[in-house]
């Protein structure tokens, strides 16, 4: 018999890329822009309540277009660089406000790129262990009711336990238009000997 489990949990973890760019053709200038920028984004977020050790400015990537192998640099600039601040918090209620608020860094001058399939907002739930022996015991006593109605319907009773299967668990996103609710679930198989 087969036993499922099923929960539907708020994520507890939350991974935020903030990317932003600069283009233009003296390097020098762009990275005093993109120093600029990545300030304004770090004061931004601390001001908001994002801790200091939440935050991580990775090195900006610089594209010179004119050392592009292959096609012409048409565009009226050489440099294209892009700066990500990545914000990984466990306080995903208040990150998700700032996120909804990103547009206030438009007033500061700071337009962020959307973080597109590359950096996308990841929610997680980790604190999954805790939960898992109870929503074992839910999916074992769920495919034991399964078993106690197939053996009343066949006349018999539920003997022993004759295999076991742990089962598979899943975390996965409610819907995509709310990636920080997960379900959770877990189903397990348990085979069981019959007696009259």
């Amino acid at each position: 018999m087969k036993g499922l489990a099923e929960k539907e949990v708020e994520a507890d973890k939350v991974t935020w890329p903030i990317v932003s760019k600069e283009i233009g053709n003296d390097l020098p200038e762009l990275y005093q822009k993109i120093n600029a920028t990545t300030r304004t984004i770090r004061n931004f977020l601390v001001e908001n309540g994002v801790k200091a050790n939440e935050i991580n400015v990775n090195a900006p990537v610089v594209i010179d277009l004119n050392a592009e192998r292959y096609g012409e640099n048409r565009q009226g600039y050489r440099y294209n660089i892009t700066s990500i601040i990545t914000v990984t918090s466990k306080n995903v209620k208040l990150v998700r406000s700032i996120i909804a608020r990103q547009g206030d860094l438009l007033q500061k001058g700071v337009a962020i790129v959307d973080g597109g399939y590359e950096n996308p907002v990841k929610y997680e739930y980790v604190a999954f262990r805790q939960m898992k022996p109870k929503m074992m015991q839910e999916a074992i006593e769920n495919a034991e009711q399964t078993a106690a109605q197939f053996a009343e319907n066949s006349k018999s009773k539920i003997d022993k336990i004759m295999n076991a299967d742990q089962g598979q668990f899943s975390i996965e996103d409610r819907d995509s238009n709310t990636p920080y609710i997960k379900k959770v679930r877990v189903v397990t198989t348990v085979t069981y000997s019959l007696k009259d």
